[in-house]
């Protein structure tokens, strides 16, 4: 087999990898979001007789006080529901097991590493030893020290150094996709 061709299975193999993590992902996002809609519905009679008692407690006030109040609050239990999604997200990457977990830490290097970068496992990464092989595997350098973040990675690198937490990629999945997600549990 030719080097080229190996090189070409090598990327072939890599999207595929890649595609399948991706729809993993997408699956247990899904499943997530169901969990949160399940809780939603839970929460809405609750949040209606205390909507309604707030109401009538500032029917005093003025009409436009009421709604902002109510804005308050719906606000705020949206915000707790997206909080517990993306809570829940983390907590279950720290449960995926060692293979995917595995798989996960090589597919994060194939985006964000570079060359010559040195990676610090999490405090709390789950699998340390599997994440040795898995870096040294993928021709990088696993640092002594661990970094002080949630889960993943921090990659030191010679021109900058890069966070790939869970919490971190969580964070930026959240500034992209909060208002989408919100808008689909509670159909606005």
């Amino acid at each position: 087999m030719s080097l080229e061709s190996l090189k070409e299975k090598i990327l072939s193999d890599a999207e595929k990898e890649a595609k399948a993590l991706l729809e993993a992902a997408k699956k247990k996002a899904a499943s997530i979001e169901a969990e949160a809609e399940a809780d939603a519905d839970k929460n809405r009679e609750r949040e209606k007789k205390e909507v309604a008692e707030r109401i009538r407690a500032l029917e005093e006030g003025s009409a436009a006080t009421v709604r902002l109040e109510t804005k308050k609050f719906n606000l705020k239990e949206r915000r707790r529901v997206i909080d517990t999604i993306y809570d829940r997200a983390l907590e279950s990457l720290f449960r995926i097991p060692e293979k995917e977990s595995t798989e996960l830490l090589l597919s994060l290097l194939k985006v964000y590493a570079r060359e010559g970068d040195v990676v610090s496992l999490s405090e709390d990464y789950p699998y340390p030893a599997a994440a040795e092989k898995a870096v040294a595997k993928a021709g990088y350098k696993l640092s002594s020290k661990r970094a002080k973040i949630k889960g993943g990675f921090y990659l030191l690198g010679k021109k900058c150094d890069r966070d790939v937490s869970y919490a971190a990629l969580l964070k930026a999945d959240r500034e992209e996709n909060q208002a989408e997600l919100a808008a689909k549990i509670f159909k606005t």
